[in-house]
């Protein structure tokens, strides 16, 4: 996608790139990231590890875009590297160890094992064999298989027993006792591998975290010899006690699908060990925690997953609660699309989402768990989500009456305060916009996406709101009554289009799923909006106004642009060029304008048509461009007025001209950029339809109308040319013009209709045979008048000699006279 700077100065706009983008190749609207979805709850309002946040519920596999976030750039300084520089006493940091042990940097190595040398020679044929086991290829007690030699994987393992039985050294005996498990497990002799654990780990008489290691390994080899209840017990337990060996002992279950089995229970001793089992299990995709989750709150009060599990099942379900069938389907979020599972759990989730209200509100009671404002406040969204508005509030209440020490928890609670607002405001009042107004400022910078579904949704309701005001009800008996619609006056009209276009970034600096294509609503919105907006820029009243203003970041420069632009597209040629003229004239030598409005505007390639003395009538494709965008509306209202007046070939050639100026503001034209900020070849844009039937049938509806892709404005000038024309060679020009309209309205419906039949291949035979039928019934009239009347002239002679795409336009002539 190749973009192009503003076409005059957008210096004091809040988001500049956006709104005026001139946009070559695909115009595409927001970039979908998969680990985006609808979803008002931030699972960090929870209180839980950094390092835990990777469990944070996600359609993708990890939530690792945040864990990448947090290690991109640093030395990962584990439990082993620590015991290392213990064990090696003064005169080797984290760093030089961490370079040293795991073979990234031979001057570190070699520091290393010259300290030993001299104090601890029995340390030094421990690396030089962990580093054999490992060929040198990284940390050789990570869990993934390594690289060496598989034939002397028995050696090895032999070695490692052998030195395990040999050595008094307790730090070096747990280290030979794990090689050996690991080095079992790489020979794929997993009972062998069990066996070793038990004999040489377990009568260790002190275990640190190498010991869970070689549990993990053990856990691998249990789960390889098909016993998946004891090892999910194993694995819970290296998840629950080895930081260091967290993610792969919960990745060993999450890879395979490995879901909660009661046998799992029966080897765990104590409850600590059986929380274990159920918090490994509670985050496991695919499946409810709720009940994990109980027992998880009455073995382990102060189990530091409660309240992620807690936050990881709202999550979970608000993925099928906000998303529709279509874009699951559409998107492919999940790794195997089931789209009648899909259905069912959407179905479910309304009653799960009333069970975790419950135990959210028992939990907020518990006086073992701590931290009520965090259950109220999850309690009080499941309460908005429910539409149980008042007891929403009355719950948001409470948790602000306890302490807060996450930062993140006080934020939700106020973005649960503004979706409450625009919940619950039917009719709009100044205290409403006050409220609003500093919400939008609080969250008009985020890189959380959360965050930007929930100020995009906001600004979505308010929005919709001032469009359909309602009449404030008064009196004694106002409650027994309904709210009368109103009309729309012009501050309403502006204070819903600033709303709309402040969605268009999503409250933040950054491109999210949820922010809205800027391009879309400029096509979209009224002159007449944009004309209201403009007036109410110019004298805002009040201090919501005000700032909603400034937040919105339109300068007047853009809104008459804009404005220009959408008269235009109207064909409101004398009121574009009143507007265009308020634009600073610098504008017109800027980038945009100087690169895509160089062309003369009334210039088509066609054959030239000469008159008597010799002149040629109409402009060449390549004269250079004699008009600003203000002198070009004006001269095409001129034109329009002058028509009217003429007859004969006169007025043919100013209807002509016409033509061709409205054939140039369409997307086959020059001088696009007078009717849009941007231009793509990816367009007409019905990929991009929405899948929503009833949607879906509007947008269709919208695109056969817009006159950018349809040309019908200038088909009309293009015929009323035709019939004014007295020169055969004007008439073929303008005859042949209008059937090219007529054509390119043709090409936007046979689009559509490929959309609307599956995305079916334009060679389809069936497909072919259809749209020749539409063709003939309802855009062959101008190409029939062509070719019946036209087709043997020197206008013809002319184009088949100088025009090479002239002779697929004449092939569809004995389609249609068949």
């Amino acid at each position: 996608m190749k973009r192009f700077k503003p076409s005059f100065d957008l210096s004091h706009f809040r988001r500049p790139f956006l709104l005026v983008a001139i946009v070559l190749g695909f115009a595409c609207g927001p970039s979908f990231d998969p680990n985006e979805f609808m979803s008002f709850f931030m699972p960090e309002s929870a209180n839980s590890k950094p390092e835990d946040s990777r469990y944070f519920f996600t359609p993708q596999f990890y939530n690792d875009a945040e864990i990448s976030e947090q290690y991109s750039d640093s030395l990962v300084i584990d439990e082993n590297i620590s015991a290392w520089v213990n064990y090696a006493g003064k005169g080797l940091s984290e760093t030089q160890m961490y370079k040293a042990l795991y073979n990234e940097n031979p001057a570190a190595v070699a520091v290393l094992k010259a300290k030993f040398a001299r104090t601890n020679p029995a340390a030094v044929t421990y690396l030089d064999f962990a580093w054999a086991a490992d060929d040198g290829q990284g940390n050789p007690w990570d869990p993934n298989p390594t690289s060496t030699d598989s034939t002397k994987l028995p050696e090895l393992l032999n070695t490692a027993k052998m030195a395990y039985g040999t050595t008094n050294d307790e730090f070096l005996k747990e280290r030979y006792a794990f090689q050996a498990v690991k080095l079992a497990c790489e020979t794929e002799d997993y009972k062998q591998a069990q066996q070793l654990y038990d004999q040489l780990v377990k009568p260790m008489p002190t275990h640190t975290f190498i010991s869970d290691w070689a549990l993990c390994r053990r856990a691998g080899a249990t789960l390889a010899l098909g016993d998946t209840a004891q090892a999910i017990y194993e694995f819970a337990l290296v998840f629950d006690r080895c930081p260091s060996r967290r993610k792969a002992a919960e990745t060993s279950l999450r890879k395979y699908g490995i879901r909660f089995r009661e046998g799992a229970l029966e080897y765990a001793k104590t409850d600590q060990e059986r929380a274990a089992v159920y918090a490994l299990c509670a985050i496991q995709p695919g499946q409810d925690a709720l009940e994990f989750l109980n027992e998880i709150v009455r073995l382990t009060p102060k189990n530091p997953l409660i309240e992620l599990i807690m936050a990881r099942e709202i999550n979970r379900n608000e993925y099928y609660f906000f998303q529709s069938e279509d874009e699951y389907m559409n998107y492919g979020m999940m790794t195997s699309p089931d789209s009648m599972a899909f259905v069912k759990r959407k179905a479910e989730g309304p009653s799960y989402f009333d069970k975790l209200r419950s135990f959210a509100l028992e939990s907020a009671d518990n006086k073992a768990l701590g931290n009520p404002a965090f259950w109220y406040t999850a309690a009080a969204y499941l309460d908005y989500i429910g539409k149980d508005y008042k007891a929403a509030q009355a719950h948001l209440d409470q948790a602000v009456l306890s302490p807060m020490p996450n930062a993140t928890l006080k934020k939700q609670v106020t973005v649960q305060r503004m979706l409450l607002l625009a919940a619950q405001t039917e009719t709009i009042t100044p205290e409403a916009e006050n409220q609003l107004i500093g919400y939008l400022e609080e969250f008009d910078s985020t890189n959380n996406f959360r965050l930007g579904y929930a100020f995009t949704s906001v600004c979505k309701q308010f929005a919709d709101k001032y469009q359909h005001k309602t009449e404030a009800k008064s009196g004694w008996l106002s409650g027994c009554s309904r709210s009368k619609a109103t009309p729309v006056d012009g501050p309403s009209a502006a204070k819903a289009y600033l709303l709309t276009m402040l969605t268009t970034q999503g409250g933040t600096e950054s491109y999210l799923a949820s922010t809205n294509d800027p391009h879309s609503i400029e096509d979209t919105v009224s002159a007449m909006t944009v004309e209201q907006t403009i007036a109410f820029a110019k004298q805002p009243i009040t201090d919501f106004d005000k700032r909603l203003l400034k937040l919105a970041g339109l300068t007047n420069g853009y809104l008459n642009l804009l404005l220009g632009r959408r008269l235009m597209m109207e064909h409101q040629y004398a009121k574009a060029a009143e507007a265009f003229a308020k634009v600073d004239a610098r504008t017109w030598g800027d980038e945009a304008f100087a690169s895509y409005f160089q062309t003369n505007p009334f210039a088509i390639k066609m054959p030239a048509i000469h008159a008597a003395d010799g002149s040629v009538n109409f402009p060449e494709e390549d004269e250079t461009n004699p008009y600003t965008p203000i002198e070009f509306a004006k001269r095409m209202a001129e034109l329009e007025q002058q028509a009217k007046a003429a007859t004969g070939d006169k007025a043919a050639e100013l209807y002509y001209l016409l033509g061709c100026g409205a054939w140039n503001l369409s997307w086959y034209g020059n001088s696009w950029l007078l009717v849009k900020s941007y231009w793509s070849a990816g367009e007409p844009p019905v990929y991009s339809l929405p899948t929503n039937p009833v949607e879906k049938q509007k947008g269709i509806d919208q695109l056969l109308n817009t006159d950018y892709y349809t040309t019908g404005h200038a088909k009309g000038y293009f015929e009323q040319s035709a019939k004014a024309a007295k020169t055969p060679a004007l008439i073929d020009r303008s005859a042949y013009m209008a059937a090219r309209c007529e054509a390119n309205a043709f090409a936007l419906n046979r689009s559509i209709e490929q959309i609307r039949n599956g995305y079916v291949a334009e060679d389809d035979s069936t497909f072919v045979k259809t749209m020749l039928a539409l063709r003939k019934t309802k855009y062959a009239s101008a190409y029939k008048v062509f070719f019946n009347n036209h087709s043997r002239t020197m206008f013809n002679q002319e184009m088949i000699r100088e025009c090479a795409m002239y002779k697929d336009f004449l092939q569809f002539g004995d389609q249609v006279s068949e």
